[in-house]
C-alpha cells in the first residue's frame, strides 16, 4: 500500500523521466525509420513507425540550434535522451546549441539512442545518417 501511495505521489509531482535501466542498450529497437527533410531555413531527422512521426530533432540554421520533440507529448515535457556514451535530460525547451557535446554523442552513438518523455513509452532508436545530417547541416 505504501509503494502504491509513493508512486501515486510521484506521478502527481511531475516526477522527471526516470533514468534509462543499465540494460537499455540490449533492448530491441523500436520498429520503424529515419527519414531526413532539408530546407533552406531548416534541415530535420525524424524517426516515424507505424502510427506516424514520433520523434522529431530539427535544426534552425539562423539560430544553429537543434530542437527536439516527441510527437504526443506537451512541448513542454522533459525529454531524456541516453547513447552509448552520454546521457542527459535536455534542458527547458528541449533544445541544444549546435556545437553541443551531446549531439556529437547522439552522432556517433553505438547503434542506439533512448528517448524518453515522462508518461510515455520509451523510444529505443537506431543510431542513423538523418540525426547526424541535421546535426551537421547545423553547424555548416
Amino acid at each position: 500500500m505504501f509503494l502504491l501511495a509513493l508512486a501515486a505521489f510521484q506521478a502527481a509531482a511531475g516526477a522527471l523521466p526516470a533514468t534509462p535501466p543499465a540494460d537499455w542498450r540490449n533492448r530491441p529497437v523500436t520498429a520503424g525509420s529515419w527519414t531526413w527533410r532539408g530546407s533552406p531555413e531548416a534541415s530535420e531527422a525524424t524517426f516515424s513507425d507505424s502510427r506516424g512521426s514520433q520523434f522529431t530533432m530539427r535544426c534552425t540554421r539562423a539560430t544553429r540550434r537543434v530542437s527536439f520533440s516527441r510527437i504526443g507529448a506537451a512541448p513542454t515535457s522533459p525529454i531524456r535522451i541516453a547513447t552509448t556514451s552520454s546521457e542527459r535530460q535536455l534542458p527547458l525547451g528541449n533544445m541544444l546549441l549546435a556545437s553541443d557535446p551531446l549531439l556529437d554523442a547522439i552522432s556517433f552513438s553505438r547503434g542506439r539512442l533512448w528517448v524518453d518523455v515522462q508518461g510515455m513509452m520509451p523510444l529505443i532508436l537506431r543510431s542513423a545518417a538523418e540525426p547526424a545530417r541535421s546535426i551537421e547541416d547545423c553547424r555548416s
